[in-house]
């Protein structure tokens, strides 16, 4: 009898995106979203739990075949980042 496992997708997740600054990575995941891109965050509580240390949010692509879409948007997006034009 096989598994229920082998029977579904595997996918592998992949990290996208990794930031400090929370508002940053919401806007990225509601972006993602809005294209129909599942991501997972990650470390967002972190912070809260463990004072004085700084931790990096980290925006996570679910499915592997997102991962190349979900990339084009987050240049997209950095290209009119006005901390990016700045520099």
């Amino acid at each position: 009898m096989g598994s229920s496992l082998n029977s579904q997708k595997q996918t592998n997740m992949k990290r996208l995106f990794s930031s400090s600054d929370s508002a940053e990575i919401g806007l990225l995941e509601s972006t993602l979203a809005a294209a129909g891109i599942e991501c997972e965050l990650r470390n967002e509580a972190l912070s809260q739990v463990i004072p004085g240390v700084p931790f990096q949010e980290e925006l996570w692509v679910l499915n592997d075949e997102d991962y190349s879409e979900a990339s084009e948007l987050i240049a997209a997006w950095k290209g009119n980042s006005p901390a990016e034009k700045q520099s």
